[in-house]
């Protein structure tokens, strides 16, 4: 009975997924493990981080839409950078390992953090949702417009 009910469980769960299917989801496993110990864990600072690169990246994918410079090239550098930011991440962690302490993550964190948080605001403000945002951060984004030489299409 017992050999039994095994058996219908095992060819159950052997025809859940195709082979095809299984090497997905064991390359996405092993990717998402060496992702979490690189960054020192998935917790509540890297999931907001994960949340505010993918929510700048979108919004930056629609200001470039709005503003007609919408680009491969252009796209591909802005994952690069998102890139670089969890690498940055990742290096911190580890120095963190070897000296022993908590800090240097945290604080990578918080600076790509508010980074994210910014290019948001300032995507925001290309797509023509300025009128959202407050007048003295209307005024920083012009000024750090202005130090960049950006010009705004549209």
């Amino acid at each position: 009975m017992i050999n039994t009910t095994l058996t219908e469980w095992y060819l159950w769960l052997a025809n859940l997924y195709t082979a095809t299917e299984l090497k997905i989801i064991a390359l996405c496993s092993i990717a998402g493990a060496f992702f979490s110990v690189a960054v020192g864990g998935i917790d509540a600072q890297i999931t907001a981080l994960i949340q505010l690169v993918i929510a700048d990246y979108v919004t930056g994918l629609l200001a470039a839409w709005k503003t007609h410079s919408l680009g491969s090239n252009r796209g591909t550098r802005g994952l690069f950078k998102k890139v670089a930011i969890f690498a940055a991440v990742a290096l911190a962690h580890t120095v963190d390992n070897a000296m022993t302490t908590h800090t240097l993550r945290s604080m990578a964190i918080c600076g790509f953090a508010g980074v994210e948080a910014m290019s948001i605001v300032e995507n925001f403000d290309r797509i023509g949702w300025g009128k959202y945002i407050p007048e003295f951060l209307r005024n920083k984004l012009i000024q750090i417009r202005n130090e960049k030489g950006v010009k705004i299409n549209g």
